[in-house]
């Protein structure tokens, strides 16, 4: 694993779920709300399972009446509405570029001033955060001990609310996302088009991809894909290691 280490950003409250040896999950749902009603754009992501549909000519069509509807150039938020309740732990991976070796030769967090200042603004009400630097370990844990299957790896990064500009000066979409959403079914060709499709089996990947503004959380999530709730759940897990909450105030992590 090229992660270094994981930080959990949170209010001490909350984080001592944690060290007590539990995973506290939330789903798409929430946190569209806490964006959408608490305006705190980064802990929360109205775009969570969603994406931004710019078409220079848009089709809608029934699957029950096979009714058709011509839009034209349109754009609209889709939200893929089986991985609303699937059950996610968000947290910020440190690559190496994001430490400094000490003299003894072991490895110190050393984020920049800008990444600082983005945890600052995207989570704006922790005070903690719980270093993680057994990251395979970490995740073994969890593996062997809550359950269930996990998906355990990095977000993607796209440009999902905004798109493209292309050379005629319209907005056009990042294929790249769709690609990785619809990787499972090959695409088709047919009249000159080639058609994609996004297999609800595989709906778990929209969670492992978020829009470009929120490269700099450089989030790393434990996904529990074949899992649903409606509120914030806590999983159970065995930690080997004994973690540490640390006050935000006392650490030079983003100070």
């Amino acid at each position: 694993m090229n992660i270094k280490f994981l930080l959990k950003f949170g209010q001490r409250i909350h984080l001592e779920d944690f060290v007590n040896g539990f995973l506290y999950c939330s789903n798409a749902e929430q946190l569209w709300k806490i964006e959408d009603e608490q305006s705190i754009k980064g802990q929360g992501d109205t775009l969570e399972a969603s994406a931004i549909m710019y078409a220079q000519n848009m089709t809608l069509q029934s699957k029950t009446t096979n009714i058709t509807v011509q839009l034209g150039q349109s754009k609209g938020k889709v939200r893929f509405e089986p991985a609303k309740k699937i059950p996610v732990f968000c947290m910020f991976a440190v690559y190496e570029e994001d430490c400094i070796y000490q003299n003894n030769g072991k490895l110190k967090i050393n984020l920049s001033e800008e990444k600082k200042t983005k945890i600052r603004e995207h989570f704006p009400n922790a005070d903690s955060v719980i270093v993680i630097s057994n990251p395979t370990t970490f995740i073994h844990d969890v593996k062997n001990s809550i359950g269930c299957e996990i998906i355990a790896d990095s977000i993607r990064y796209f440009n999902i609310e905004n798109g493209f500009t292309t050379n005629n000066g319209q907005t056009g979409m990042d294929m790249e996302y769709y690609r990785y959403l619809c990787q499972d079914t090959l695409p088709v060709k047919e009249h000159g088009n080639t058609i994609y499709k996004f297999n609800a089996s595989y709906v778990y990947r929209a969670l492992q991809c978020k829009d470009v503004y929120f490269s700099c959380e450089q989030e790393y999530r434990i996904i529990l894909p074949y899992e649903k709730i409606d509120i914030g759940t806590k999983y159970p897990i065995h930690l080997s290691t004994k973690y540490e909450i640390q006050d935000l105030d006392k650490l030079s992590l983003i100070h």
